[in-house]
């Protein structure tokens, strides 16, 4: 069986999110970080390219999902009675994200 462990991220700050990643990173195979709770939004992609885990962004906001995606998170976490549209489906389909409904 291939279990992953995941870690779940709370940073107010995007400054937060980096030590966390750093902190824990050997903790964990892939991180869930909350998006929505985050003060400051900083760029998901260096973020996402600097470390070596999958990072899956949690939101309940479809503006959020759709800087997840475009950053290239290979997993966005987003409630199933999110209203999706076009552009989000189109986006997801082409960076190869996945979703995961809660």
């Amino acid at each position: 069986m291939n279990e992953k462990r995941v870690l779940r991220l709370n940073p107010e700050t995007f400054a937060l999110l980096v030590r966390q990643l750093r902190k824990f990173h050997d903790d964990a195979d892939l991180f869930e970080i909350d998006l929505d709770n985050m003060k400051v939004k900083g760029d998901l992609r260096v973020i996402q390219n600097s470390f070596d885990k999958p990072l899956i962004g949690k939101t309940s906001s479809l503006d959020m999902a759709k800087r997840a995606a475009k950053a290239c998170l290979p997993f966005v976490k987003i409630p199933k009675e999110l209203t999706l549209d076009d552009e989000f489906t189109t986006l997801v389909k082409n960076k190869g994200t996945k979703l995961l409904f809660t």
